[in-house]
Formats: C-alpha cells, structure tokens, sequence
C-alpha cells in the first residue's frame, strides 16, 4: 500500500476507536479502580482488535458476519458479558467512611479481569465484526505481502490500545488530584452498570 493508503487506514481505525460505546465504558470503570487496570483493559482490548483484523485480512470475519448462527452467538455473548458487567458494577461495596478518608477506594477489578474484560468486550462486540467486514476489508487485497497485512492489524490494534491507554490516563490523573473521590468512584461505578444493562437490552431488542 502506498503512504494515502496507510494514513487513509489509520485515519478510519481512529474514528472506530474513538466511537462511544461499551469499550469505553468497560475502560473507563477499570481505569477508576487504577491506572494498571485500565492500561491492562486497552491493551487486551487492542489485542482482540488485532485478532479481528487478522481474521479480515485472511477473510475468516466475512464468514462470522455472513453465517447466521456465528454471528447471533457472538451478539447474545456480548449482551451476556454487558450483562453482567452491569450487575457486577451496581453490586459493586459502597466505600466505608475509614476508606473514604485519606485513603484511596479498594480495587474492585484486579488487572487480569480487566484485561479479560477489555478483551471481552472488543471480541464480543458485533459492531467490531461489522467495522471490520466493512471497513477495513475495503484497504486488504489477495495479493498483498503477509508482512503487509500483519502491519495493516498491528496499527489497528495500536492505535486501538494508544487511544483507550490515554483515556485510562486521564482518568487515573482526575483520580489521583482529587476530582474523583471514593465516593463519586462508586456513584460513578453504579452510573456505569445501568448504561451497561441498558446497552444489554438495546443489543437484545435488536436480535
């Protein structure tokens, strides 16, 4: 591909990053329980972009979004991660008053789940299927060189794991310089499971 071509790319993955959805949800909650957490969710998350470019690239995603039955487990599988997501947020312990003194909120999410929620929430999401079935199937040829569609994922999955890191980031600095106390972490942790539960419900009214 020549350098419009790879900008052209580059520019279409960054708008799909940047869309409002359950991703940013996901990495936004745990990056409200730490900084580790949330770099572990973009990274995974990243990663699952990765895997659906790659199966683009080989043309093994138009077979999940052409097949009825592959492409109805994968919607009612992200309806059931969003789910209970969800409920896991609105259960989540409010902070005691010892906690909420001087001392930061305990983790509610440990860095591997945030890293299997990242990845969950990018591999289950239908809309990544579409995008890339789509999209970014528009830019991959037969006959391009296996390095060349390796890099065409990696700065999928790059610019995919970059933007949700830097979201991650602000949330952890607005943390840390007071903006977010404990109890406004868990208001905001409740806030998260009903838009959760609600995008369960919009995903399986559309089924």
């Amino acid at each position: 591909m020549d350098m419009l071509s790879w900008l052209s790319l580059a520019g279409i993955c960054a708008l799909g990053a940047m869309s409002p959805g359950p991703s940013l949800l996901i990495v936004l909650r745990c990056a409200a329980a730490g900084f580790r957490q949330g770099l572990a969710c973009a990274i995974a998350h990243g990663g699952a972009i990765a895997l659906y470019a790659c199966l683009t690239a080989f043309g093994l995603a138009a077979l999940v979004t052409h097949t009825p039955m592959l492409f109805a487990i994968l919607q009612w599988g992200g309806a059931a991660m969003l789910v209970y997501l969800g409920w896991k947020a609105l259960r989540a312990p409010a902070p005691t008053s010892s906690t909420a003194v001087n001392t930061p909120a305990p983790e509610s999410v440990s860095v591997s789940r945030a890293a299997l929620q990242g990845f969950g929430i990018a591999f289950f999401n239908p809309k990544v299927a579409i995008f890339f079935t789509a999209l970014f199937s528009q830019f991959v040829s037969a006959e391009q060189m296996l390095s060349t569609k390796l890099g065409m994922a990696g700065l999928a999955a790059g610019i995919d794991a970059i933007w949700y890191a830097l979201v991650a980031l602000l949330v952890t600095l607005g943390s840390g310089r007071g903006w977010l106390s404990a109890g406004a972490a868990h208001r905001l942790q409740q806030v998260f499971g009903v838009l959760l539960l609600g995008l369960a419900a919009r995903l399986v009214f559309s089924l």
